[in-house]
């Protein structure tokens, strides 16, 4: 379940986390081939019957350096096959429409039109919809669309907003729709922290996100 403290930051951060794993694989996995060729080069020194002796803890290492090399292995190949199969899901064309002018807000800096579109309402299904809508026009927006920038902040706000006021909600957390949308906010926040707002959403990425948003409307749809 998400820790109290959470913030969009910290969900983006996870994924910066990966990354970082696979490096420190790739390094036990080269110590680990390095040993074994200097093993093999020793023992043609001494002649083919002549056994090395190894302390058990450098077997123990080696040992751990190849389980860390296969298991890098694996995700990388896993992640590659990921993306050669994405989804089928119907993905939106992109938008280059205004995407205030999309839902019916022709001045966003209106405190009062702001607050009735992008404010909480504290009813879940309501205030979830409403994420919905306005997170598939994020993932939908095009190189150049007018106020891209603006309106993405204001999203990541309003996820902010949906977050914090459902998280501590035990009869929300425990719904199947809460954990699509909540993995759709941290495919939705990684991409704002690691490009901004300013930047599309990723084709590569789409078919998931949409994926992770049609499955929430399904869920939504059966009062889930």
């Amino acid at each position: 379940l998400p820790a109290q403290g959470l913030t969009l930051q910290g969900i983006a951060a996870g994924a910066d986390g990966e990354s970082a794993g696979f490096g420190s694989a790739s390094l036990l996995c080269g110590a680990a081939l390095a040993a074994c060729a200097a093993r093999c080069l020793a023992r043609r020194a001494l002649g083919k019957g002549a056994e090395i002796e190894e302390p058990s803890s450098r077997r123990s290492l080696l040992a751990g350096a190849g389980l860390a090399c296969v298991a890098a292995i694996a995700g990388v190949a896993q992640e590659a096959s990921a993306e050669e199969a994405p989804p089928n899901v119907d993905v939106p064309d992109r938008i280059s429409e205004d995407p205030f002018v999309l839902v019916g807000l022709a001045d966003p800096d209106n405190e009062k039109e702001d607050k009735k579109e992008f404010y909480m309402k504290k009813k879940y299904r309501q205030d979830t919809y409403q994420l919905v809508k306005h997170m598939k026009i994020s993932g939908s927006l095009d190189k150049g669309t007018p106020n891209m920038e603006k309106w993405n902040k204001r999203v990541k706000e309003e996820m902010n907003d949906w977050i914090a006021l459902y998280r501590r909600q035990d009869l929300v957390v425990g719904r199947q729709s809460y954990y699509s949308l909540y993995s759709a906010v941290n495919t939705l926040a990684s991409h704002f922290t690691s490009y901004g707002p300013k930047f599309p959403f990723p084709n590569k990425r789409r078919p998931r996100f949409f994926e992770l948003i049609n499955t929430t409307e399904k869920y939504l749809e059966k009062g889930k």
